[in-house]
């Protein structure tokens, strides 16, 4: 009859608890960049085209009533017709 003393201990999982970590650190930092870290600003010289487009913004704003009291609008015409009221189901759904 044998007499246990102390029982085996399993090895410990190196890997498992280092590729733990790592992930973990993946993570935390990752999410730093991500959501904390402000980015660097890259200036860049606007090539011609996008600097003509800073000259049209300069315009002045248009006004709403003197467009409506133009001739020019007053000479417009609606040639739209209505369109058609869609049948909108049965009179009695039940029926069959």
């Amino acid at each position: 009859m044998a007499i246990i003393l102390e029982e085996e201990k399993k090895p410990v999982n190196w890997f498992g608890i280092i590729a733990g970590i790592a992930a973990a650190l993946v993570l935390l930092f990752g999410g730093y960049y991500l959501f904390f870290k402000k980015p660097q600003l890259i200036e860049v010289v606007a090539p011609g085209p996008l600097q003509q487009i800073e000259t049209i913004s300069k315009v002045p704003p248009i006004d709403p009533q003197a467009v409506i009291n133009s001739s020019n609008f007053r000479a417009l015409r609606d040639y739209t017709s209505p369109l058609p009221e869609p049948v909108k189901g049965r009179a009695n759904p039940f029926a069959p």
